[in-house]
């Protein structure tokens, strides 16, 4: 198997305490508010960029922080060393602003809470507006071929959800078959996931518009790699400790055998099980499933 390139831009999300619950506040609301500074932006305001070192960046997306991974890792360890490094350093950074005298957290679980009373009244600003649209960017699903992507207007839904997405390059088969490949995903990276996950009902609540088994992008990296975004996940495993990122780059790995091996066996006999087990965040499915493919 060729040897795999590696990379991720996990969302997660600053937030404040209110009545022992969190509510997100956006990059763009610490903007307007607490003196947020962006470094660069693009024209349309979706991006800005608020931190940026060598090796990774913070910038806007919607109501989250997505961090940019600049290149990709031949070794996962060094990429999961890049993200604690980006965690803390972006942890440190919230810690100097506050929001309307509150101080603000960085939260990292799959899906918060947002009060859409904060933002409605700024909804004009196209910035703040980002907060408020779902699938902007446009994706695809392996399976189900109706599937569309639409721009949602989420101005009275009161939840963000923050993904955990997974870039893999390095086997010319991405570019031939990358639904099959997205498909065995499903089979290994997409069950581990939920059978490692501790936040199962925030995972089944994501699950309602992302996290679906077998969304994801094609993609053309700018150094010519082609490879797949699986776009399943949600941020969870950023968090787990080390052994067990080990093992999600493990069964990474398995998918792309899998592929090259063209073993449908396991599409014919793992791959429903596995929609079942994402979608309903069924943890004791999920490990049955990766206990008999391992």
């Amino acid at each position: 198997m060729t040897k795999l390139k590696h990379g991720t831009d996990p969302e997660v999300f600053s937030v404040i305490k209110i009545n022992d619950d969190f509510q997100v506040i956006s990059p763009a609301l610490l903007e307007k508010f607490s003196g947020l500074k962006y470094i660069k932006q693009d024209g349309e305001e979706k991006h800005p960029v608020y931190i940026e070192t060598n090796d990774y960046s913070w910038m806007m997306d919607g109501a989250a922080w997505e961090l940019t991974v600049k290149k990709p890792q031949y070794n996962p360890m060094d990429l999961l060393n890049i993200i604690r490094t980006s965690m803390g350093h972006l942890e440190e950074f919230l810690s100097k602003f506050k929001f309307c005298g509150a101080d603000l957290y960085l939260y990292t679980k799959p899906t918060v809470n947002i009060d859409p009373s904060l933002y409605i009244p700024y909804l004009a600003e196209n910035k703040i507006a980002q907060g408020f649209m779902f699938g902007c960017d446009k994706d695809y699903d392996a399976d189900d071929e109706s599937y569309e992507c639409k721009t949602l207007d989420v101005a009275k839904f009161l939840f963000r959800f923050g993904g955990g997405h997974l870039h893999t390059s390095g086997s010319e088969y991405f570019e031939q078959f990358p639904k099959p490949a997205i498909k065995f995903f499903t089979c290994t990276v997409g069950n581990f996931c939920i059978k490692n996950s501790p936040y199962l009902e925030l995972e089944k609540q994501r699950g309602e518009i992302y996290g679906r088994p077998c969304r994801y992008r094609p993609q053309h990296y700018p150094n010519g790699d082609i490879g797949v975004e699986y776009r399943t996940p949600s941020n969870s495993w950023i968090s787990m400790d080390t052994s067990k990122v080990e093992e999600l780059f493990y069964w990474v790995n398995r998918a792309v055998e899998f592929l090259e091996n063209r073993r449908v066996d396991i599409l014919d006999n793992y791959f429903e099980m596995s929609k079942e087990a994402i979608i309903t965040a069924n943890k004791d499915l999920a490990d049955d499933i990766l206990y008999q493919i391992k």
